[in-house]
């Protein structure tokens, strides 16, 4: 078998795949189903192996992330119902002060996109948002897409968000390095965007309503800030504390203690377990302990059958040798390997419209290529995670939430979220190749 024609196959395969998705609106899950399945007839896999090989491959990579992916989505619903993500958001503009109201919005939705899907922190906030935009005369323009990017960043690139966290299972990088590095390319890429959003001057009004909710929802009791807080702060503490233990004092006591206590698995209960202060009398209710944690496993099964899929294709990829071909190819032109996951990531992204399956595919695709193009893991993680952020536009459900709700019109919603994801991405993409030529990663 030719090294032309393993290559026309597999961007035929990706081209199908993006195809079904983005023009046939055929599920991601039921996408790459069929494009493994295809993939493998054509590269002459024997007929009676596809079925076990789809079976061990989508096993192989969700038994690391499968509960890690389901904790955090309830952690997030707990945060949306009870008030925490209204909280720190208040308390955010209150210590940043009217002045740095941006900063404000851009800090709180940074914090939040870690445990929240991002649509849902412009959901959940757009109500305050609006109210801000009113009394201090900024356009929503400004203020509604500096709040969607400070949390796209984060869900693109910091764990326990699924997308993130699926592409840290697929790269084999240990979830405590992808929320320390995550944190260090997400923040000059949210600094980035909040900048160009700063400088978004087009006047537009809040939508009357949601000034009229925030309104009403003025007097509504919100939690506390340390226990809005905790629940998303100690599950990434400990499990950055157990990657420094293990570190800095490998095989001791401590260290075996913290390899479970720190696990993912472990901080995100726990997490899961603290956010229960959020819910004051309610704790025992059947609405939190079962209705809410019904909601987190619904929105948990996407990302983890998406995520299983893609270890499914990667294993396809890997026994093909197709990863030795594309990267001989690119050694041969003198191509840097580190684009090579960015432009995957970005070009899924821009024909799908889905920030997660950017990050997620082009993760599945590019690990069994790691070795060969010449990056670690830990860069191909945020090289998928920034290159996932490029250029939101009218084929995502973010932005439509985010200029409907904002009082944008297209023109505006492409000049606002489109650019600013945009250079959110490109920025951190330019760290991340930083960070890899310094030899950091």
């Amino acid at each position: 078998m030719s090294t032309a024609y393993v290559l026309i196959v597999f961007a035929l395969i990706i081209i199908a795949m993006i195809v079904l998705i983005s023009k046939f609106k055929v599920h991601a899950a039921i996408s790459i189903l069929i494009s493994s399945i295809v993939l493998a007839i054509l590269l002459g896999t024997p007929w009676e192996k596809i079925e076990d090989t789809i079976n061990s491959g989508f096993a192989g990579t969700i038994k690391s992330v499968g509960i890690v992916i389901f904790l955090g989505c309830v952690l997030g619903t707990v945060l949306e119902r009870t008030g925490g993500a209204v909280k720190i958001t208040k308390t955010a503009i209150k210590l940043f002060g009217e002045k740095n109201i941006i900063w404000a919005i851009a800090a709180s939705a940074f914090i939040l996109g870690i445990p929240i899907w991002a649509d849902t922190v412009v959901i959940l906030l757009i109500p305050v948002v609006s109210m801000i935009a009113l009394q201090t005369k900024e356009s929503m323009m400004s203020l509604g897409t500096c709040l969607y990017l400070g949390c796209l960043v984060t869900a693109s690139l910091v764990p326990p968000t699924p997308g993130p966290v699926s592409a840290a299972a697929l790269l084999h990088v240990p979830l405590g390095q992808a929320i320390i590095w995550g944190i260090i390319v997400a923040v000059p890429s949210v600094i980035a965007s909040t900048l160009y959003c700063k400088a978004l001057k087009n006047p537009v009004l809040p939508k009357k309503e949601y000034v009229l909710a925030a309104k009403n929802s003025e007097n509504q009791e919100l939690p506390s800030l340390f226990n809005s807080l905790l629940p998303i702060v100690f599950p990434v503490a400990i499990i950055v504390l157990n990657t420094a233990i293990s570190t800095i004092a490998p095989k001791t006591l401590i260290a075996n203690v913290f390899s479970f206590i720190g696990s993912p698995l472990a901080a995100l209960l726990t997490g899961c377990i603290l956010s229960l202060v959020l819910t004051g009398k309610e704790w025992k209710s059947k609405r939190v302990l079962n209705d809410w944690v019904e909601d987190g496993l619904k929105s948990a099964a996407m990302p983890i059958v998406v995520t299983g899929m893609g270890g499914a294709l990667a294993t396809f990829i890997k026994s093909a040798g197709v990863a030795d071909k594309i990267a001989k190819l690119v050694a041969g032109t003198s191509f840097p390997g580190i684009l090579v996951p960015i432009i995957i990531a970005a070009l899924i992204h821009v024909v799908t419209g889905s920030n997660a399956l950017g990050v997620m595919t082009a993760a599945a695709l590019v690990e069994p290529m790691l070795s060969s193009l010449g990056i670690s893991p830990v860069a191909a993680f945020l090289a998928c995670g920034t290159g996932a952020l490029m250029f939101k536009h009218a084929n995502s459900s973010g932005f439509w939430v985010t200029v409907t709700m904002s009082n944008m019109n297209i023109g505006q919603g492409i000049r606002g979220v489109g650019v600013a994801s945009t250079i959110a991405g490109g920025v951190g993409a330019l760290f991340t190749i930083i960070l890899h030529y310094s030899g950091l990663i």
